[in-house]
């Protein structure tokens, strides 16, 4: 097996992220409304993450609210552009673990990756830039599939 320490993000070529962007879709990207709540480079501890669970399951009705209103309008270029830095680091994440899940990694795994995933952010500065017409496009098929119903 090999370590999140090994990996080297070099190993990701442009045709590969080329691919990944391609094949972004709608069920990718659903999650990511209404994430003002998290901050994206800040590394959780294990208590932490449990506060943040307990707090997000006890809003889980208004989020469900507040994401369905959200739902019904066209998104905002900052909203957008968030989608698409969420978006790079989730491909980024799927393509550290590896085919497992966050779920399965220790609280330091998870810290170690998301020091990775920001690293290779870093380095990798123009992959939002290179995701914001797909997440568009996904945006624009999505409220022209709402107006077509």
């Amino acid at each position: 097996m090999i370590s999140f320490r090994e990996y080297d993000v070099n190993e990701i070529s442009e045709e590969e992220i080329d691919n990944l962007i391609e094949s972004l879709e709608w069920e990718d990207v659903i999650e990511l409304f209404d994430e003002s709540d998290f901050v994206l480079d800040e590394a959780l501890s294990a208590t932490e993450r449990l506060k943040r669970g307990q707090k997000m399951r006890s809003r889980k009705t208004m989020l469900a609210i507040a994401r369905n209103v959200k739902l019904k309008r066209s998104a905002a270029t900052n909203v957008l552009k968030r989608r698409a830095t969420v978006s790079a680091r989730k491909i980024l994440m799927n393509k550290f673990l590896k085919g497992r899940t966050k779920g399965e990694l220790s609280a330091s795994e998870k810290n170690a990756l998301e020091a990775r995933i920001s690293a290779a952010l870093k380095r990798i500065k123009n992959l939002p830039d290179k995701l914001m017409p797909k997440i568009r496009d996904i945006e624009r098929k999505r409220l022209s599939s709402k107006n077509k119903v």
